[in-house]
Formats: structure tokens, C-alpha cells, sequence
């Protein structure tokens, strides 16, 4: 089994290759929203993961990345420590820069305004009076990478940042004071690095270009278009082969055909039948794939490639094996 897998999967390899010497990729002629896995997906439950904080910039964050480990970890993404072997890297680089006005700044923050005062009898006059303010500003930018330990590839980068100001005005001097630090800023910051790490692992939906055969069921194309995935499949199985794919061959079809004419029924066409099939195996990979189901899908669409005679099914499976196998690779599945 795992004999004739290999000589299907490198027969239809060579195919491929030979084909795209001579012609450029087909332009697709549909959109089809399929389950497309996260950035990173490849990167299993309770992976040990490692923070790596660059220390080389011009003010680092005190504490942020041992602070990241434990929110990581409480929300339960990966393990993230410094144990043995880890099999990811996220590496870390944190800089702020703030300002924080001292009493000495604080006496030249002033401001000078007319106030209403009001007598008893009515009457009234203006006064200047004056306030003394401080403030303190602080931003704070990091910039998030996570590698795969084995080869190095990066998986993931962004940046963030976070500001904050803070304005006290006072009439006494001496009351004028502002709060000289980054705890609030910093919460800023790490939410901002959670939302994007949790937008990374969060799977999606999205329409994604594909080819169409000229053949195959027009209802069910139809079904595929609008979504109705499930209705599609469903459709679809009631109209393949009560043979698998695998033992289709074209002496079968001759053999169907002699039983057609003699039982006088519609005859089977091999062409239609493999669109079906086609269309069969793009609902399965549409609903998001696993390993399993994975190597069932392309297994079936390397069949196809070597049965079929139409120029657009070919196109369009080849197509389609190669955004699978894009797919896999995401996902860290060998086909």
C-alpha cells in the first residue's frame, strides 16, 4: 500500500513538473471559503516554548519577558520555560522611553487664567489665579518573533506599542504630582502581544481562488459556491462511483458500459465521474483538514491526475494539490 502510494504521489510529481515547463498556472474561475489554519498551528499543545529577550536595546523593559511567561502560560497556549530541548523560540525585544517632570519642571508648568468671584450682594469681579501642572508620558514598543528551534524558520513577527500620558494640575505646588511609572503602560503592551499571539492560533475561514473542472454537477458546484459545503458532499457521494477511487480503472468503465447496453441504463462517463470525485475531495479539504484526512485527500487527488484526459480537470487538481500541500506544511504534516 505504501508502495503504490509512493509510485501514484511521484508519477503525478513528475507530471506536474513536465506540465509546468510548458504552460503558466491556469487563472482560477472560482472562489471556493475553506478553513485555513493559523500561523501557527504547526506548533502543538503544551510545545515548550523559550523567551529570548534582546538585551541590546537602548532601554529594555525591566521583567516584561518572565512577566509575558506567566501570562503565556496561564492562558494555557504553550509551555513556556527554560527547560531542556524547547522545541520554539519567541524572541523578545522590549525598549521604552518615558519622560517625568520633577519639582523643578513643575514650578515653570504654569498656567495663568481669570476666575469669576461673586459677592454676596451680587456683584462681582475677575481675579487671576494661576495652577502648577506635571505630567509624565511614557511609550513602550516590542517587537515579537517565534521560531521553530530544529531549522530556524520564523513563523510569526509583529510589533507593538503602547503610550500613556498622564496631566495633574494643582492650585498648591506642592500638590502637583504625577505618578512616574510604566505599570499601566506595560498592561497595554502585553494585552496588545496576547491579542496578536491568540490572532495567530485562532483558525479562519476565507474565500480562497480556485479552478473549477469543466465538468463534474452543476447543483453541486453551485452548493460549493454558496458555502453549503455539507450539502455538497452529501450530494456529491450520491454521485460517485459505488467503487473507490482506487480501483478505478478503464477497463471498468468498458465492462459498465457492456452491462449499460445490455440492461439498457445510462451509461457512466469516466471524465464526469473524476470531476465528481474532484469536487468530492474539495469539500473534504474545505472543512479543514487533519493528518489523517490530509494524506486520504491528497492520495485522491494524485489518482485523479493520473486517470484523468481533461485538460481543465487536470489544472484544476493540480491546483488543488499544491494548495493542500501548502496547507500540510502549515499544519506540520508530512504527505
Amino acid at each position: 500500500m505504501k508502495l503504490n502510494r509512493f509510485l501514484i504521489i511521484t508519477t503525478s510529481l513528475s507530471f506536474l513538473l513536465l506540465a509546468g515547463c510548458a504552460v503558466k498556472r491556469p487563472a482560477p474561475n472560482a472562489e471556493v471559503n475553506f478553513e485555513v489554519p493559523s500561523k501557527l498551528s504547526i506548533i502543538k499543545k503544551d510545545s515548550l516554548l523559550r523567551i529570548i529577550p534582546t538585551t541590546t536595546t537602548k532601554k529594555e523593559t525591566p521583567g516584561f519577558a518572565r512577566e509575558l511567561a506567566a501570562k503565556l502560560n496561564h492562558a494555557g497556549y504553550f509551555k513556556v520555560g527554560n527547560g531542556p530541548n524547547p522545541r520554539y523560540v519567541l524572541n523578545l525585544d522590549t525598549f521604552w522611553a518615558d519622560r517625568c517632570d520633577n519639582s523643578k519642571q513643575t514650578s515653570y508648568n504654569v498656567r495663568y487664567y481669570k476666575k469669576a468671584i461673586e459677592n454676596k450682594d451680587g456683584s462681582g469681579h475677575d481675579i487671576m489665579v494661576k495652577d502648577y501642572g506635571a505630567s509624565y508620558t511614557a511609550a513602550l514598543v516590542g517587537g515579537v518573533s517565534i521560531y521553530q528551534i530544529n531549522n530556524l524558520e520564523p513563523l510569526a513577527y509583529f510589533n507593538v506599542v503602547a503610550k500613556d500620558t498622564k496631566w495633574v494640575r494643582e492650585q498648591n505646588k506642592n500638590e502637583a504630582k504625577v505618578s512616574c511609572d510604566t505599570k499601566g503602560t506595560r498592561s497595554k503592551l502585553m494585552a496588545e502581544i496576547i491579542k496578536n499571539i491568540d490572532g495567530l492560533l485562532s483558525k479562519e475561514r476565507r474565500n480562497i481562488p480556485v479552478i473549477f473542472p469543466s465538468g463534474g454537477d452543476a447543483e453541486a458546484k453551485g452548493l460549493i459556491l454558496s458555502n453549503q459545503i455539507k450539502k455538497a458532499h452529501k450530494k456529491l457521494e450520491s454521485l460517485v462511483t459505488p467503487v473507490p477511487l482506487s480501483d478505478l480503472t478503464p477497463a471498468r468503465y468498458e465492462q459498465w458500459e457492456k452491462e449499460a447496453e445490455q440492461n439498457q441504463t445510462p451509461k457512466r462517463v469516466m471524465s464526469e465521474d473524476l470531476a465528481n470525485f474532484y469536487l468530492l475531495y474539495m469539500t473534504k479539504e474545505a472543512r479543514g483538514i487533519s493528518e489523517q484526512s490530509a494524506e486520504v485527500i491528497h492520495d485522491g487527488y494524485a489518482r485523479i491526475l493520473l486517470l484523468a484526459e481533461d485538460k481543465t480537470l487536470i489544472d484544476a487538481t493540480a491546483d488543488s494539490m499544491a494548495r493542500l500541500e501548502e496547507t500540510a506544511k502549515r499544519l506540520g504534516i508530512m504527505l
